[in-house]
């Protein structure tokens, strides 16, 4: 990656830009030769020629010509190539019905066939050795990845993955390419500059403007492919992001890549305000073990941190830090002695913010390490010393998910238990324990019954249960035509409420 270089025709847009601002506001009011008296006996003159207030313009839109004919060439198309099964289409055609030839024999189930299918996102040359940077949903389950160069070159591509992050690295067989330079996203501030460049649409190094809208976000995203993931850090902007912008770069007035466009909000699927980046410090972070490791290895405490509110910080004589709602028995947590209503004012030396800093600066220690941890406890400071844990494998833990319990398919349901993440997706309070329902398969037995995404399962056939195992053994024992009672807490409009739901097994 490039260094930074000086900018010296950043200064003069600036200055150049707070004069046309001025101008324009001074101008906007007031007609020409009017002054607004400063004091009793001076007056200021608001009048500029219109050649000054259009060469100021100028050098704003000169900005942005620079950002594109710099970074431009560092933006790629990706095209992904997945095979997708159709389900299986069955004809049960009565034998009594005349046809002039036979096709029944053999011919009434149709098998799934793959279909081949092409997504197209978008991604920045990091490297000039051909590591490209972009979204793991761009590349996520491609049989093939192709990437095409600003030059119109096309090569393969070859993916390292990292799903809890949604970042993957894609690398070609290239050098000398052209790359963009990373800024620092600690560093963003609402109301900058922001711009988008990728391939909406498959539009290739298209171009759009905005601003910063807000930071740190907590969205959960999800699409029919690849389901819901929870994004805890981003980035919003204005700028106008569509369907194939993911896994393009957000930059700022300089050039410097800050976030990579992620996701949109949106009533219809296209663009309607509303856009989220991967902040590019996350970024970097994953796209650094990607390329050294193979795979991203993050700390790991065991415990479940929340913001403190103005409640909190009263009643626990805190200013700001990570409240924790729960720890995990025999973490490393656990075992340092942190505990539940402990907040977290510093780690390894350095002030604790709120959640999703306690987060990053956990997920970022290697797995080892011990650090020092100022937590303040009955309104006194106490400093611990927690060895950092490894995180568990979101891959693994997935693939075990794809693989139901006999259980669960059959009443067409899929659970879990509750995890900090989960909590926060589904919007449950911090103290709920338990199984929650991820997935309900439509028309199955459990969406009859009225079981929904979100539930959690407090009973089941009157039998309280905490774990997925519980649930599945009782739900094991019927047989087709039995009735299970299950009794679960659903998020609704009005609030939380407590239902009883019948679910006959098919």
């Amino acid at each position: 990656m490039r260094a930074p270089q000086p900018r010296a025709w950043m200064l003069t847009l600036m200055i150049l830009f707070s004069v046309a601002l001025g101008a324009f506001l001074g101008t906007a009011f007031q007609r020409p030769g009017v002054t607004l008296a400063q004091s009793a006996t001076r007056t200021v003159s608001t009048t500029v020629s219109k050649t000054e207030a259009l060469s100021a313009a100028e050098a704003m839109e000169s900005a942005f010509v620079r950002v594109a004919e710099e970074v431009s060439p560092a933006v790629v198309t990706i095209y992904a190539r997945r095979n997708v099964s159709r389900p299986s289409l069955r004809f049960e055609i009565p034998d009594d019905i005349p046809f002039p030839f036979d096709f029944r024999r053999g011919g009434r189930t149709l098998e799934p066939v793959p279909i081949p299918t092409r997504g197209v996102g978008s991604g920045v040359i990091v490297r000039s050795d051909g590591y490209i940077l972009t979204n793991d949903h761009v590349v996520a389950g491609a049989e093939r990845v192709e990437v095409v160069l600003s030059d119109g070159r096309r090569l393969e591509g070859k993916v390292l993955r990292d799903y809890r992050s949604d970042i993957a690295v894609v690398k070609v067989n290239a050098t000398g390419l052209p790359t963009a330079r990373l800024g620092d996203s600690d560093t963003v501030r609402v109301g900058q500059w922001a711009i988008a460049l990728g391939s909406p649409f498959d539009k290739q190094n298209s171009m759009t403007v905005g601003v910063v809208s807000a930071l740190g976000r907590r969205e959960a995203i999800g699409s029919i492919m690849q389901g819901q993931r929870y994004y805890p850090n981003l980035i919003q902007t204005d700028a106008s992001i569509n369907p194939g912008n993911s896994g393009g770069p957000l930059l700022n007035i300089r050039g410097e890549v800050i976030g990579i466009n992620t996701a949109i909000e949106s009533p219809t699927g296209s663009f309607a305000g509303i856009g989220f980046a991967v902040p590019i410090n996350t970024a970097r972070f994953v796209m650094e073990q990607l390329i050294t490791r193979g795979k991203v290895v993050r700390g790991f405490f065991g415990v479940m941190p929340a913001d403190v509110t103005p409640e909190d910080a009263q009643r626990l004589k805190v200013k700001q830090g990570a409240l924790i709602t729960s720890v995990t028995e025999g973490s490393p947590a656990a075992q340092a002695g942190i505990q539940v209503e402990d907040v977290v004012v510093e780690y390894n030396g350095k002030p604790v913010k709120g959640e999703v800093d306690f987060r990053d600066m956990v997920a970022r220690t290697e797995p080892g390490t011990v650090v020092p941890v100022k937590v303040v406890r009955n309104g006194r400071e106490i400093t611990l010393r927690v060895k950092v844990g490894e995180a568990p494998d979101v891959e693994e833990q997935m693939r075990q998910r794809e693989q139901p319990q006999e259980s669960g398919r059959k009443l067409g349901i899929s659970i879990e238990r509750l995890t900090p993440d989960l909590a926060e997706r589904y919007k449950l309070p911090r103290s709920t324990q338990g199984v929650v329902i991820t997935e309900v398969v439509p028309g199955s037995a459990a969406d009859d019954a009225g079981l929904a995404v979100g539930d959690v399962i407090l009973q089941v056939d009157g039998q309280r249960v905490t774990t997925v195992d519980e649930v599945h053994r009782i739900v094991s024992g019927h047989k087709s035509g039995d009735s299970i009672i299950f009794i679960v807490r659903s998020n609704t409009d009005e609030g939380a409420i407590t239902r009883r739901v019948r679910v006959e097994v098919p």
